[in-house]
């Protein structure tokens, strides 16, 4: 069978990235996709939302240069900061130029922000992070991207993973990061590892669509999609409606950052929040434009993808909370269920590995930052 994805694979499907520095977790790196969304319904979600209100000052600061340390390769997943690099926002904050580092190689993001080449890194997932943190790293989670949970399980309807009970018998297909997840998910619901049987598979769709796997795991912003275009009839079951509540792309600076360059950081994340705002306005054609601009020639994106992929966005970073609060605010409530559903799995976390009062601030500071989108509908 042709793999659909063979000319983006590496944008369609992460792999996994293993070594950290301080060492003992994994991260798991697919992105999957989640179908509460068509092409343009980003359009939709976002019609009645007021245009961002752009801030229209110069900063008198000069913070020089700085980086942004990605969680993967440069697609439609990171287009915010693309809009504040071609916007000038990044300038008009103070800073002489902005590095976006593409993840996706050895290095963990928060490794190039303990390095200091990276001011703030995104954290695919609060395993890796949160096994850092507790093996000494002096680091600390100021918000996330993706407030929903973005993980999951595909399926086919045929055979499918709608609950927890479903899971048992199944083979999931992983890499080892994978892995690493779905045992958590197993151990949050007091589930034997031997409930399924772990395959290790490569990036692509081939091993469910051809019935090596009965699931593949990943990020639900892509993998459902191309099931989908495949002509498989696809199921979903996020990692959250199995009891392991996490978030996707969390933000993460060094503690010595939070307390001694807190305005730069704060100048930082205001430009990837006007950002952010540009590119949910300006909507899906918009950010699969930009996407290919800023990395499709060195990653061979797909721009239909981009597009399609762009249209999930919404429903994984805007919730009442982040309409509210503003894009990439965690509340109290998020980070006591994140850490309960990280200690369900056997993994130390606890809430002083996070910090939200910089965002708190800089909203608080930056009324505009919060432009009034609204809660997308499935």
């Amino acid at each position: 069978m042709t793999n659909p994805l063979s000319r983006a694979a590496r944008d369609r499907a992460h792999s996994t990235g293993s070594t950290r520095t301080t060492s003992r977790t994994t991260r798991f790196r697919i992105r999957t996709a989640a179908l509460a969304l068509t092409a343009g319904a980003l359009v939709t979600v976002l019609a009645g939302c007021a245009a961002a209100s752009p801030t229209t000052s110069t900063s008198s600061a000069s913070y020089g240069s700085a980086g942004i340390a990605l969680s993967w390769i440069k697609n439609y997943e990171f287009a915010g900061y693309y809009f504040a690099d071609k916007d000038g926002d990044y300038t008009k904050n103070g800073f002489s130029s902005v590095d976006l580092i593409a993840g996706g190689g050895s290095t963990n993001s928060w490794d190039s922000v303990l390095s200091g080449q990276a001011l703030i890194g995104l954290a695919s997932d609060l395993t890796g992070i949160t096994g850092a943190i507790n093996d000494g790293a002096p680091l600390k989670i100021i918000g996330a991207q993706f407030v929903r949970n973005p993980v999951g399980f595909v399926s086919l309807a045929k055979n499918p993973i709608r609950t927890v009970a479903d899971l048992a018998g199944k083979k999931i297909g992983v890499d080892a990061g994978g892995k690493l997840a779905v045992e958590a998910v197993l151990k949050a619901n007091n589930l034997p590892e031997d409930t399924v049987t772990f395959v290790s598979v490569p990036a692509g769709i081939d091993p469910l669509m051809n019935g090596q796997v009965d699931a593949l795991i990943g990020f639900l912003t892509n993998y459902p999609i191309a099931v989908k275009n495949a002509g498989g009839d696809v199921v979903t079951m996020s990692f959250a409606d199995a009891n392991y509540a996490q978030f996707g792309d969390a933000i993460v600076v060094s503690d010595d950052a939070l307390k001694n360059h807190r305005d730069e950081v704060k100048a930082l994340m205001k430009s990837a929040i006007e950002g952010w705002n540009s590119a949910l306005t300006q909507g899906t054609n918009a950010i699969a434009d930009i996407a290919m601009e800023y990395g499709g020639a060195q990653n061979d994106l797909d721009r239909s993808l981009q597009v399609d992929s762009a249209a999930v966005l919404p429903s994984f970073m805007l919730t009442p909370d982040t309409v509210k609060n503003g894009i990439f605010t965690i509340t109290p409530s998020l980070v006591t269920q994140a850490t309960a559903s990280l200690a369900a799995a056997g993994i130390t976390a606890d809430p002083a590995m996070f910090d939200t009062s910089l965002l708190s601030e800089l909203y608080q500071e930056n009324p505009d930052l919060i432009p009034g989108f609204t809660v997308p509908t499935s």
